[in-house]
């Protein structure tokens, strides 16, 4: 008996525990952005079906209270169908999917495909449920019932995607990881860890600054700093799998939904969109690239081909900052474009010095659109190529910045024949460490080595930066202009294992050397995996030198 009124209570916890949950995170949504979808996708997932029923109470006791609390201003019949948890139709189906698809694969690693498309699912019976309660809604006297559109179906849709993948990759995550720390000093040394300190240092500041510039910014800027915030979310996938993808894509979600200044903004209902598609496209990587079982230290086909993701996915996300660069500017011009027809009109009415005024401010418009485009994918590179973007490009511009002198010298013929990714990561990875020695003091000359070469096989590139230090008393302190080249050159500045970890991903190695004149960091990068067999040998510092 006692046994028995224990498990009615449980029972009862979970069901007050959910409605207590639906309805703060139903106080926090809004049509395109439904929480309580993700609630519910996360239980059906995660909690045994014994527990079912009960969250199927804990649903109907929100949902009923505030179909009836209406009922005066919308009808019974509207009222009735509200009080019908969504939960009540998603059950059937999770329960189906959850025994054709296992949620883990024999491996350890999460299905990942499973996930998503129960997230599909589960927005797909919100939207209809959404939709079917809507079109019973009777509005009071002298109101208009609203018409069902597709745009309000596919914005039912989207919110039920959205809040999903908001709260149920995040919960799967967490379900995954409180096992691990029981004990305090186990949830110390997690705090501590790699994966916490990188959410601090790299998502949040990152999300931050792009809604303090979406705040102050015009319409088009305040779009593309919405897009731009899956940019962090890739680099916690490369960084830490699906997990990183899954915390980083709530963060940026949250992050998006911040922006909104209006209700049903409609950019803030697109960014979503582009949103939503990049984090179910990482999460599918990152669950490739993050085995939560350890491999076979014999067996190293495994970890190749997670390199080889890792490789694929820079390349893709160089492509879409190359396609972000270029709608940035064609924004610019027609900008441009709308300004001049504007101050041609108005320019038999206006003061001279207003005039002036316009014009420049249009000048100054036109030049941050084609600095931060020229950060994203530097436009030497795509008019010059490789060679002119090392020597006359946003590098350069960076030395000049800071009042160095900058030289760069390319050797090897085996240089031009490296995949296209390499060559941008190469440019990244130089952009890094410059930045990374101009934040610990100032340097009176740049001086850039790449060589590319081959080896039993295998192409390779080596670069190295030796920058003349500055004089004694302005040694261990960052040079004034530091800030200002992490803005042009687009880099994250976060070190030099970052610039570690981005290397590593192309069999690299780094090795730095101070002296008493000079900062020296050296890099090795190998050839794309694609365009190289996985018996490939991996390529020493010492073998480049030999070669």
């Amino acid at each position: 008996m006692r046994l028995r009124w224990d498990g009615w209570m449980v029972h009862v916890a979970v069901a007050l525990a959910y409605a207590a949950s639906y309805m703060l995170l139903r106080s926090m949504s809004v049509s395109h952005w439904n929480l309580p979808a993700g609630l519910r996708v996360a239980c059906l997932l995660l909690v045994p079906y014994r527990y079912w029923p009960a969250l199927i109470v804990g649903e109907t006791m929100p949902v009923t209270y505030l179909g009836w609390s209406n009922q005066q201003d919308f009808g019974w019949v509207w009222a009735s169908l509200m009080s019908i948890p969504p939960i009540l139709f998603s059950a059937p189906a999770f329960a189906w999917c959850r025994r054709r698809m296992p949620l883990f694969h024999t491996d350890g690693r999460v299905n990942m495909a499973m996930v998503l498309s129960t997230i599909l699912v589960g927005a797909l019976v919100t939207a209809l449920a959404s939709t079917a309660t809507l079109a019973t809604m009777q509005m009071p006297h002298g109101q208009q019932a609203p018409a069902i559109t597709a745009r309000i179906v596919l914005g039912y849709f989207l919110g039920g995607f959205m809040g999903a993948l908001t709260l149920a990759p995040a919960a799967m995550a967490l379900r995954l990881w409180l096992p691990a720390v029981r004990t305090p000093a186990a949830w110390l040394a997690a705090l501590r860890g790699r994966f916490f300190s990188d959410c601090a240092l790299g998502v949040v500041p990152p999300l931050l600054l792009l809604m303090w510039l979406a705040s102050v910014g015009n319409a088009e800027t305040m779009q593309v700093c919405r897009i731009a915030m899956f940019l962090p979310v890739a680099w916690m996938t490369l960084r830490h799998g699906w997990p990183g993808a899954a915390a980083a894509g709530t963060l940026a979600s949250v992050a998006v939904q911040l922006t909104e200044t209006v209700v049903r903004d409609p950019s803030v209902i697109q960014a979503q969109t582009l949103i939503a598609f990049a984090i179910s496209t990482l999460l599918l990587l990152g669950s490739r690239l993050a085995p939560r079982v350890a491999a076979d230290p014999h067996d190293t086909s495994d970890a190749l081909r997670g390199f080889e993701l890792a490789q694929q996915g820079l390349y893709q996300e160089e492509l879409r900052l190359r396609q972000t660069a270029e709608a940035l500017e064609r924004i610019g011009l027609s900008m441009r474009d709308s300004q001049k027809r504007l101050l041609d009109r108005l320019r038999p009415v206006l003061p001279d010095n207003l005039e002036h005024m316009y014009s420049r401010h249009a000048a100054i418009t036109q030049h941050e659109m084609h600095r931060l485009a020229d950060a994203l994918y530097p436009r030497t590179w795509r008019e010059r190529g490789v060679p002119a973007t090392f020597r006359d490009g946003p590098l350069l511009r960076a030395a000049s910045l800071v009042g160095a002198t900058y030289e760069c010298d390319l050797a090897g013929s085996e240089l031009e024949l490296l995949a296209p990714d390499v060559h941008m990561m190469l440019y990244r990875l130089a952009s890094e460490v410059m930045v990374y020695v101009l934040a610990r003091e100032p340097v009176r000359r740049i001086r850039l080595q790449i060589r590319g070469g081959q080896t039993q096989g295998r192409r390779w590139v080596v670069m190295r930066m030796t920058c003349a230090r500055a004089v004694p008393a302005h040694r261990g302190k960052p040079a004034l202009e530091w800030k200002q080249v992490v803005s042009l050159l687009g880099t994250n500045g976060q070190g030099m294992s970052s610039i570690r970890d981005r290397a590593q991903i192309y069999g690299g190695t780094v090795h730095q050397r101070d002296t008493h004149d000079q900062l020296c960091v050296s890099l090795l990068l190998h050839d794309a995996l694609r365009a190289a067999p996985f018996t490939s040998p991996v390529i020493s510092f010492q073998q480049v030198a030999s070669a």
